[in-house]
């Protein structure tokens, strides 16, 4: 029963620690893992298709710009499968700390095809 009791104590050791160096060492992430969406402005062509399927109202398009608020997105990938261009894909940027609200709103500007 002792030998048990010490078994318990050393198993943790032996394993080594369960988490990472964050945030001194980016998050290794899944393949499958879902960042905020991010837009390839050159693709854009400014159809706002990515307005109407997000379920969270985070994406805007008016007067050449594309905002989307980070803190409502819920990053289900919808805009991404709905923009015909192919201008929106999921990013790797899983960190959402700021210090003002406000700083959670990204903004992108396209230009107007002539």
């Amino acid at each position: 029963m002792p030998l048990d009791v010490l078994d318990r104590i050393l198993r943790p050791l032996r394993r080594g620690p369960a988490t990472s160096r964050y945030p001194d060492v980016p998050p290794d992430l899944p393949p499958a893992a879902r960042g905020l969406p991010e837009l390839d402005a050159d693709r854009c062509d400014g159809t706002a298709a990515c307005v109407g399927v997000c379920p969270a109202n985070a994406i805007r398009v008016a007067d050449s710009t594309w905002s989307l608020d980070a803190g409502a997105c819920v990053f289900c990938g919808a805009c991404q499968r709905a923009c015909p261009t192919g201008a929106i894909r999921l990013g790797n940027r899983i960190e959402l700390a700021v210090e003002r609200r406000e700083d959670l709103v990204i903004r992108r500007t396209w230009r107007a095809a002539p």
